[in-house]
């Protein structure tokens, strides 16, 4: 009955609309992270292009920092990427990415923000995503994983495969790397250095931000654009929730029961974990007021189930029946003609014939494909909400000579070039 009251509701918010994302005047809140330290909720995303933290107390979101990374040597505010809380000897930490430099910061007092050390490459890998993967910190690029000490200090590296969006890739045990790309849920196995699963997903966007769950017992849990589904260990498919043919974003469970739930832009839906059943909805498109597109999803043990979902206009915090303790509205204006000035980045700018090059940019329309020219040959590459893009290319077959690489946005017109030279 829950499961049928569901569906028509949907289909009447089908009927009347639901805004999304992307035509906000209004940054927009799609991902972040949150923690349980002593007893306390902590939320952070890096959304607004700042580190934003936030803390739950007496039912309210409070805002504890804002910062963005300073560059002296430029003068100039530079943007962060992603962030992730870490618990280290009883202090609470938060490292946070910004282009080829890795911050970590202490949360003092549960109200102040501290920067304890940046570590910046030299080898010019722009970080997509830092994460923790079962005991360690983890950053994710196009060039794959990098496996940090706490000092800041790498110690191995992976180098995943087809890796079209690093912020899918996640890990909750110290064996089992998951990634979700071009509709496929891989598992990568850290011992063996080697790919062990392949379980096909049906996204519409498969280049969009999706991520996947496992609990202790290794079952495996993601939502595609259809079903909520459970495989076990073997990549064997055990359990299913048919949804409503909306984006499939996102799939957390606290760990504590055997309770799951997922984000699928109208809302969240809670299901038992046992048997893939229909606990709890709820609609978050107008539960703090207009606009509301739930995408990212993370659900903590404080009290019980706290699920925080980044739902486009705010950030909302839920209880365990997916009822509203408080919301923190996005105020921050977006411009959507672009969030930035244009620029692109060269991982190395000398190269052979057929050497591979990796190309990052940004100040164009949020979402619009960009057509690429390296020197006559021509690809594409898309953007993502923010405006920015990343992409593998491969030195044209020209004789030694400086070339442009030039990046068009199809939508925009807005254009962007970047030399380099061919050995």
């Amino acid at each position: 009955m829950k499961k049928a009251v569901f569906l028509i509701l949907a289909v009447l918010l089908a009927i009347f609309g639901v805004v999304n994302s992307s035509r906000s005047q209004l940054k927009s809140y799609y991902s972040g992270d949150a923690i349980n330290f002593n007893g306390s909720l902590y939320i952070s995303t890096t959304n607004t292009d700042s580190l934003e933290v936030f803390k739950l107390a007496d039912n309210n979101l409070k805002q504890v920092a804002k910062v963005r990374p300073y560059d002296g040597h430029l003068n100039t505010y530079d943007n962060f990427y992603d962030s992730k809380f870490i618990i280290e000897n009883g202090h609470l930490y938060l490292y946070a990415i910004s282009g080829f430099t890795l911050y970590k910061y202490e949360i003092i007092n549960g109200n102040q923000l501290s920067l304890v050390v940046s570590q910046k490459n030299t080898y010019w890998e722009w970080y997509n995503h830092v994460d923790k993967f079962g005991d360690n910190l983890i950053t994710t690029s196009r060039q794959g994983a990098k496996i940090w000490s706490a000092d800041l200090q790498v110690i191995t590296d992976y180098p995943l495969v087809d890796l079209e969006n690093p912020y899918n890739v996640r890990a909750y045990n110290n064996y089992d790397i998951l990634n979700l790309q071009n509709n496929y849920l891989t598992v990568y196995d850290r011992a063996t250095r080697s790919e062990t699963r392949r379980i096909p997903v049906n996204y519409k966007k498969p280049s969009d931000n999706h991520l996947a769950y496992q609990d202790e017992n290794n079952n495996l849990y993601v939502v595609d654009d259809y079903y909520a589904k459970k495989f076990n260990p073997d990549g064997q498919l055990v359990g299913s929730f048919k949804h409503l043919d909306y984006p499939g974003y996102d799939v957390a469970s606290s760990g504590r029961n055997n309770y799951l739930y997922f984000s699928n832009g109208i809302g969240v839906v809670k299901l038992n974990r046992d048997n893939m059943k229909l606990a709890a909805y709820r609609f978050t498109n107008n539960l703090n007021g207009p606009r509301g597109w739930a995408m990212g999803l993370r659900a903590v043990d404080v009290s019980g189930d706290k699920i925080v979902v980044f739902n486009n206009a705010n950030i909302l915090v839920l209880d365990a029946n997916l009822n509203k303790i408080a919301a923190f509205q996005a105020t921050e204006l977006s411009d959507e003609t672009s969030a930035e000035n244009l620029f692109l980045n060269l991982d190395h700018a000398v190269g052979a014939s057929g050497a591979k090059v990796v190309l990052t940019g940004g100040g164009y329309f949020p979402n619009e494909t960009l057509n690429i020219d390296f020197g006559g040959t021509k690809s594409t590459a898309q953007a993502d909400v923010r405006g920015r893009f990343t992409a593998n290319l491969t030195v044209p077959g020209l004789e030694s000579k400086a070339v442009d690489i030039k990046v068009i946005g199809a939508s925009s017109g807005l254009s962007y070039s970047i030399s380099f030279r061919i050995q």
